[in-house]
């Protein structure tokens, strides 16, 4: 999350112009909008997925408001739904803010780099700041922000909604921009803001208490830089150890240059120089070479892969969320991690996707009732979540051995899943098994030939 200067000194101003004082946003290296190679995006859409995929909202009533709602959520859950989770836990948080016409209904997804909260109490929002919109005419930045401030000290309950415009870091007035048609102050009834908060679950060691959120690779700056390093450098060396031929000296003419008049060296004859017979019998083959040198793939993949796993661990989550799993097949032991590790954050995301969709569909609802396109009716939200994910271990061990039971896996797939063995290290550990169990069948040999002297001793006598 990296805040933008300009816009967090606009935020400091509004906070005075609102009699608010604002405590400094947290701030780290990690970008969420980074081009290239980013960790933190990745890890953000790999959890998104797996909170999201197969999973559903469900607005439930038999009326026209409620079917005017159904319509809106097929296009959030279409269309906005997993770059929302996405945004927040690449940038530690995210508001989706309705905005409409007087009869559609459109949504905005605003990072946590746009917004800040300025009351809150639990995950009930009072107060908060946003950045709505930018565009450049003549080389300056025109910026529009909106407050939205909850008045509950009296009845009826309000939301206080005042809009903002810069030109750079200075305030104008909004008929001197492109937004000179919306209002600078409304005051809506309403007992929430018009709008849903997503807040990643990531804890802020730098301030457990924090009303804003924090990335998923939040705390791990050094280990993000050290994997862009790495990568870097194994593109690099891609990149400098380009095949290239040798040829000695002898093999070149000088030529004048009608530029400078200085010497220029020429191979002599036309690009490919033919030679009679073998060329490792030529004296010629000492005079070319072809320079090749090997990259050091294992040593970068071994490089990229250990802090990959040890972002992971930072981060809490198990193998598959920056890596692969170690073999084809995830084993017993990693589909377990996953299930105590990942799916105990993506449990908590999703708790916080719900609280997020209820008050975002609480303000569309409200309005909907200030634009009274659709009458007012009953209708409640519920999430209809996939636990695929957490069942996958079952399904696998039952897929394994239906299988083997029709002759179709071999015992050392069943047994490398079970007990997280490689399928060579499986083989090995069976056949040390089956000798184990054949040697404790047979009869002790020593013991044989000792009844067998001592029958021979009693036959003598």
């Amino acid at each position: 999350m990296n805040i933008n200067s300009t816009v967090k000194n606009i935020f400091i101003k509004i906070a005075s112009k609102l009699g608010l004082e604002l405590v400094d946003k947290t701030d780290t290296a990690i970008s969420f909008v980074e081009s290239g190679l980013n960790p933190t995006a990745i890890g953000a859409g790999v959890i998104a997925n797996i909170a999201i995929d197969d999973s559903d909202v469900i607005i439930e009533g038999n009326n026209a408001r409620a079917s005017a709602l159904r319509e809106i959520k097929e296009y959030y859950t279409d269309e906005l739904q997993t770059a929302v989770a996405e945004v927040s836990l690449g940038t530690g948080d995210a508001i989706v803010r309705p905005y409409t016409d007087g009869k559609y209904i459109g949504l905005n997804i605003i990072g946590n780099d746009n917004f800040v909260v300025t009351e809150s109490i639990g995950t009930h929002l009072k107060g908060v700041i946003m950045k709505l919109d930018e565009y450049q005419n003549d080389n300056k930045t025109y910026r529009l922000f909106e407050s939205q401030t909850l008045k509950d000290e009296n009845e009826p309950v309000v939301v206080y909604i005042r809009r903002f415009a810069f030109k750079d870091d200075k305030d104008i007035d909004l008929s001197l921009t492109s937004w000179s048609g919306m209002e600078s102050e409304e005051t809506i009834a309403a007992d929430q803001l018009l709008l849903g908060r997503y807040k990643c679950p990531t804890i802020n060691r730098d301030n457990y208490n924090s009303a804003n959120g924090v990335p998923i690779t939040f705390g791990c700056e050094e280990i993000v830089n050290n994997i862009k390093t790495k990568y870097a450098q194994y593109n690099d060396e891609f990149d400098r150890k380009l095949a290239k031929t040798l040829a000695a000296r002898e093999m070149f003419r000088s030529e004048q240059s009608t530029k400078d008049e200085s010497k220029k060296l020429k191979l002599d004859g036309q690009t490919f120089v033919l030679s009679r017979g073998n060329l490792n019998d030529n004296p010629m083959s000492n005079m070319i070479h072809d320079y090749s040198p090997a990259i050091r793939e294992t040593e970068f993949q071994a490089a990229n892969n250990f802090n990959l796993s040890v972002l992971e661990l930072c981060c809490g989550f198990s193998r598959g969320v920056f890596t692969k799993p170690e073999t084809a097949f995830a084993t017993a032991a990693e589909m377990k991690n996953s299930l105590k590790k990942t799916f105990a954050f993506v449990k908590r995301f999703r708790r916080r996707l719900k609280i997020g969709d209820r008050m975002l569909f609480n303000a569309i609802n409200i309005i909907m009732n200030l634009n009274s396109v659709t009458p007012i009716g009953d209708w409640t939200i519920r999430h209809d979540w996939s636990y695929d994910y957490i069942e996958e271990t079952k399904e696998r061990f039952n897929q394994l051995m239906q299988g083997h039971s029709a002759g179709v896996v071999k015992d050392e797939t069943v047994c490398a899943w079970i007990n997280n063995l490689s399928e060579d290290k499986a083989k090995k550990y069976m056949a040390e098994l089956r000798a184990a169990a054949n040697a404790a069948s047979r009869p002790d040999d020593s013991n044989t030939d000792i009844d067998d002297d001592r029958a021979g001793d009693l036959i003598d006598g």
